[in-house]
C-alpha cells in the first residue's frame, strides 16, 4: 500500500466517539466521572484513543455527549489544544439510543463521505489504513471489524468428537453459531468504517438497536465488508478489567500513544486467573 494512501486522503477524515452513556456496569466508579476518563496507567482511556486516531491521521472527532459530558468536552478539548484536529461534542443526552446519537450529529459529517464509528471504552491500535482501503476498493457502504477474544470460561479442544485439551485464554477467531446451518460467526469489535448514504436505510429516529438494524440491512444489499483487526484492541467493562490491566507491569510502554500487542496477551492471561 502506498505510504501516503491515508495520509494525504485522510486529513479530514471523521470519527465518532461514542461517550453518552453512563456505563452502569463500571459501578460506583462513574459516580461522577464518565467512563471514558477511568484511568489505564494514570491516563485516561480517552487518552489513548484521542493519540490513536490522530495518529492515523483523523483530524476531525465528533462525540456524542450526555453523562458528565462537560467533563468529556474540556478533557479533549484541553488534550487535543496544541494539534489541528476539530473537535465537535454535541449533547445528546444520557439515555439516548446510538441511532438517535448519530441523528442529532450526522449533519456534522459530509454527505456521501464515510466515518469511523468507534465507541470510548476500547483502547486499540492497529492498520485502520488497510481497513480502509478494504472499505473504499470494495464500494461498500459499511466495514465492520472483527477481534479474536480470550474465553473467560476456559476452552476445551475436541478433534473428531475426541476431547484432546483445555486451556484457559486461549483466543477465539471463529464461532459456529447456532442459527448457522453453515459458515461461522466472528467477533464484532465495535469499530466499523460507515458511509453516511447507508443512514437512509433505516429510520435513525426510531430504532432500538442501530447495529443489528442498519448492519443486517446493508449486508442483505450487498454492501458490507469485513477486516479482521491484528493489533491491539483492549475493551473496559467493568471494574475488573480495569483492576487487571492497572495491575500489569507494563515498563514504560506507556510513554507512547498506544499500548502494545504484548499488553493485551497480559490482560487476558491474568484476567483469565482472577
Amino acid at each position: 500500500m502506498n505510504k501516503n494512501f491515508f495520509e494525504d486522503e485522510n486529513k479530514k477524515k471523521t470519527a465518532v466517539i461514542l461517550c453518552g452513556g453512563p456505563g452502569s456496569r463500571m459501578g460506583r466508579l462513574v459516580t461522577n466521572k464518565p467512563k471514558t476518563l477511568l484511568e489505564v496507567h494514570g491516563k485516561p482511556i480517552l487518552w489513548y484513543i484521542f493519540w490513536s486516531l490522530y495518529k492515523h491521521g483523523f483530524h476531525k472527532i465528533i462525540l456524542p455527549i450526555g453523562f458528565e459530558g462537560e467533563q468529556i468536552e474540556n478533557y479533549i478539548k484541553e488534550l487535543s489544544k496544541n494539534t489541528d484536529c476539530e473537535i465537535l461534542a454535541v449533547e445528546t443526552g444520557v439515555d439516548t439510543s446510538i441511532a438517535k446519537r448519530i441523528d442529532l450529529i450526522s449533519d456534522l459529517i459530509k454527505d456521501d463521505s464515510d466515518f469511523f464509528l468507534l465507541n470510548s471504552d476500547t483502547i486499540f491500535d492497529f492498520d485502520i489504513e488497510k481497513m480502509y482501503q478494504i472499505h473504499t476498493s470494495t464500494n461498500s457502504l459499511v466495514t465492520l471489524s472483527s477481534v479474536q477474544v480470550a474465553s473467560p470460561w476456559g476452552i476445551m479442544s475436541v478433534v473428531d468428537n475426541e476431547l484432546v485439551g483445555f486451556a484457559r485464554a486461549h483466543r477465539v477467531s471463529k464461532l459456529i453459531t447456532g442459527e448457522a446451518e453453515e459458515g461461522y460467526g466472528l467477533v464484532n469489535s465495535g469499530l466499523a468504517w460507515i458511509n453516511k448514504s447507508s443512514l437512509e436505510l433505516i429510520e435513525l429516529d426510531d430504532c432500538p438497536d442501530f447495529e443489528t438494524t442498519l448492519y443486517q440491512k446493508v449486508i442483505d444489499k450487498k454492501r458490507a465488508s469485513y477486516f479482521q483487526i491484528e493489533g491491539l484492541w483492549i475493551p473496559f467493562d467493568t471494574p475488573k478489567d480495569l483492576n487487571t490491566i492497572n495491575h500489569l507491569a507494563i515498563d514504560d510502554e506507556l510513554s507512547s500513544s498506544v499500548l502494545t500487542k504484548d499488553t493485551l496477551r497480559k490482560f487476558e492471561l491474568q484476567k483469565s486467573e482472577t
